[in-house]
């Protein structure tokens, strides 16, 4: 892994601890817009190496992806019935 994916997690894991908002922190500490930081960390996610580097990180994250997967679909059905 690289050391902006590893940047990546360490600030999912403490942004609250200095920034008042995710974007915020995303700006200040890596310098990106938040797209490329949510496209950056979603590939993250699925890398085996996140995964072994920060086990409960990429653990939660993955189950509010799922969650919120699930969510789109189930509004989706829920629409077109």
């Amino acid at each position: 892994m690289s050391e902006e994916d590893l940047a990546v997690l360490e600030l999912e894991d403490g942004w609250q601890k200095n920034y008042s908002t995710k974007a915020e922190a995303i700006r200040r500490e890596l310098g990106w817009s938040t797209t490329k930081y949510y496209i950056r960390l979603n590939l993250l996610l699925d890398n085996p190496e996140a995964i072994y580097s920060r086990p409960v990180t990429v653990g939660r994250l993955r189950r509010l992806r799922e969650a919120r997967t699930d969510e789109r679909g189930g509004a989706h059905t829920q629409q077109s019935s």
